[in-house]
């Protein structure tokens, strides 16, 4: 009878043991999950190995009437483009990555002016382009990073069309163009995550180096097809020029 009271003592010791063992083991795993849920969505910081993916938007809009301009006294002037982007990337570091976009561009003005040689013009003109643009982005985040400062460097890769038509007083000219534009650049902006997940950016207009390549067609001659190069710097960042976009990080 001693022993068998040893051994339910024994046995009643080991499972009790057992359960505090595994009680200990229960509390700290609790205690890390719970530290992990209240300090994740805190950090809001794109750490490496982080994707993203974000839909950007653009628009400018100008009417103008009775304006003199430089070259020209504009009577009436409708103006509007507007640009659409789906981006995608990779964080290769912390607050870096590397992505690509896919863009759709649409460019539309009727307007009216008085020339000295011509007299009276009205021109119509629409260009549409397609674009691909390899994209770097550069975080600064601020405390946390629920709002931080972002720089993209972009190489933009277009490729489009655009129809003009010039009516004169007794003639109407139509103007053909395929072109393809290749553009290197920085663009600034913020960043401001909803949550650990979501995120509002604003960007403003490009600054850097862009070559344009055309070829035009006048009237339906083909036979005398016009090449056009055209290369140049701007430094100067556009913030009336605003790209608005929603973003998802995870």
């Amino acid at each position: 009878m001693k022993n068998i009271k040893k051994l339910k003592r024994k046995v009643s010791c080991s499972c009790a043991t057992r359960l505090v063992v595994l009680f200990l083991l229960l509390s700290v795993v609790n205690f890390e999950s719970v530290g992990q849920e209240t300090d994740e969505p805190n950090d809001f910081r794109v750490t490496k190995g982080r994707y993203f993916g974000s839909l950007t938007f653009s628009l400018d809009q100008r009417e103008a009437e009775n304006e003199d301009q430089l070259l020209r006294y504009v009577i009436d002037q409708d103006r509007l483009n507007y640009r659409i982007r789906g981006s995608a990337g990779y964080a290769i570091r912390d607050n870096m990555t590397l992505g690509v976009g896919f863009g759709y561009g649409r460019q539309r003005e009727d307007v009216t002016f008085e020339d000295e040689d011509e007299g009276q013009i009205t021109t119509k003109r629409v260009e549409e382009g397609v674009a691909i643009v390899p994209t770097l982005r550069t975080f600064v985040p601020l405390g946390k990073g629920q709002f931080q400062i972002i720089v993209l460097t972009e190489l933009n890769l277009t490729y489009g069309e655009s129809l003009q038509r010039n009516f004169l007083a007794n003639d109407v000219d139509k103007i053909q163009t395929d072109f393809f534009e290749a553009g290197l650049g920085v663009s600034p902006g913020v960043l401001l995550f909803f949550d650990r997940n979501f995120a509002f950016e604003v960007t403003v207009g490009l600054a850097g180096l862009t070559t344009r390549f055309e070829e035009q067609i006048v009237n339906n001659d083909r036979d005398n097809r016009t090449r056009i190069v055209e290369s140049g710097i701007d430094l100067q960042i556009n913030l009336l020029r605003l790209d608005l976009g929603i973003a998802y990080y995870f």
